[in-house]
């Protein structure tokens, strides 16, 4: 194949590959460590946020599905404090799952009370089976391996049976046997033998890491990728994206005909696309990258008249039930929708087709039935959006084939990061966190090559 030549007289030092919250990050930081180095991002779409959008329709403000702010670390949360300003709010969970006919609090595993007395009775001796009985020593002998047995180790077979398991596999769209435990540790709560009695009697625990979360106060979640938008300099190309990666010469050919030398390469874009587009990739990397598994999610965007429930959002284990999980974005925050007005956001994962007129009558069907809307009459409008990629499957292939890309990624030049980048599950803090260290990663790499584009 003949080399990519050059057609830029503004080649950056560092290429960033998509524009959402961990391209949008590495860019903010590239002068963390070393100083102030030329940049540009490559965007496909017309704006930069990637997922992280709001759409706005007959002023209701649809975000991408939930999108809640749950912030850890103290520089991400300073740093996102501080590009807000003041459009910011912080508010308070109001989470539930609806179970036998009735919502009752999340999480699950330490607010039994309200289930039926043995249902809640199954769960808390299953636990005190899983912490302390002989039924559950082999499991405590070792490491959990798959992420069911995590939820057997951890919380038992009665939390298993009746919310783990279902939910999980909705959400997964495999049996969690199927799936590894490496990447659940903190987002299944894991409470103590008191919490769980204590939610048996009714006091009542706040568990889990997402207990409060911030938002801003108008513009959707789209106000924060715009606020970093805001911060910086460098040039953003929205519209293009990359079809070939020369990474020997260190040149990336763009949809609208430039080719782009760099110094260093970020990438945000999914796994098995990079590899695509990778010139002189080997046979087992694209052998590996064909093994990353992903499911789609398909969303449905409810309007409605009227005042309804406060929850935030419901998670949905029983299998009548064909989505995994209702948020509602204007319970959470009530300028997200017009007055006298509410709105749902209805979750699907699968892997096969799913029409966008089947999701949204089967949504219709489901927030009727479970009382979320009282009637028809109150339906304004519904439909469909769709997310490839949306939740990546942890199998036993995963770690695998996740090294083997990776590993080639590095000998080649690139830093990639960001849920797709990387191809793991995470939230925004994340992405913000992941491009962070991919920018410091490719300064380095950066400090440390010749000035002029060559081989690796």
């Amino acid at each position: 194949m003949h080399a990519m030549k050059d057609t830029s007289s503004d080649a950056p030092d560092v290429l960033i590959l998509g524009g959402g919250l961990a391209g949008l990050s590495a860019a903010l930081h590239r002068g963390a460590a070393m100083g102030a180095r030329p940049y540009r991002i490559v965007e496909k779409a017309d704006r930069v946020g990637g997922f992280c959008r709001t759409e706005v329709r007959d002023g209701f403000l649809f975000d991408e599905t939930g999108h809640w702010l749950h912030l850890r670390d103290p520089t991400i949360r300073a740093l996102v404090l501080r590009l807000l300003g003041d459009n910011r709010v912080e508010l308070r969970r109001r989470a539930r799952i609806y179970q036998h006919g009735r919502f009752t609090p999340y999480p699950y595993q330490v607010n039994t009370h309200e289930l039926p007395p043995e249902v809640a009775a199954e769960c808390v001796l299953g636990f005190i089976e899983a912490q302390l009985g002989p039924g559950g020593a082999a499991l405590r002998a070792r490491e959990p391996e798959t992420f069911g047995d995590f939820i057997r180790r951890h919380l038992g077979e009665g939390f298993a049976k009746h919310f783990m398991f279902p939910y999980n596999q909705k959400l997964w769209t495999v049996h969690p046997d199927e799936l590894v435990a490496s990447w659940c540790g903190r987002f299944v709560p894991r409470p103590t033998l008191e919490e769980v009695v204590r939610g048996a009697m009714g006091i009542v625990s706040e568990a889990g890491y997402n207990s409060t979360f911030l938002y801003p106060r108008e513009g959707g979640i789209e106000a924060l990728p715009r606020a970093f938008a805001r911060e910086l300099d460098g040039p953003i190309d929205l519209g293009v994206s990359p079809v070939e990666i020369d990474w020997r010469a260190r040149r990336v050919r763009l949809s609208d005909g430039r080719i782009l030398a760099y110094g260093a390469l970020v990438n945000t874009i999914p796994l098995p696309e990079l590899v695509r587009i990778c010139r002189d990739c080997p046979e087992e990397v694209r052998a590996a990258a064909g093994r990353l598994k992903a499911t789609v999610v398909t969303y449905v965007n409810v309007a409605a008249r009227g005042e309804g429930p406060a929850h935030h959002w419901v998670y949905f284990p029983e299998a009548e039930f064909p989505f995994y999980r209702v948020g509602s974005a204007s319970a959470v925050y009530p300028a997200l929708a017009p007055p006298g007005a509410r709105s749902f956001y209805v979750e699907f994962s699968h892997r096969g087709e799913l029409s966008p007129s089947v999701a949204e009558a089967q949504a219709i069907d489901g927030l009727l039935r479970c009382g979320l809307l009282r009637s028809r009459d109150e339906l304004l409008f519904a439909f469909a959006r769709e997310i490839h990629g949306a939740y990546v499957i942890y199998d036993r292939e995963h770690g695998p084939a996740k090294k083997a890309v990776l590993d080639f990624c590095a000998a080649a030049g690139i830093e990639t990061c960001g849920r797709y980048g990387n191809w793991e599950y995470g939230g925004m803090e994340d992405a913000i966190l992941g491009g962070k260290a991919a920018m410091a990663r490719a300064l380095e790499r950066l400090s440390a090559a010749p000035k002029t584009a060559g081989g690796i």
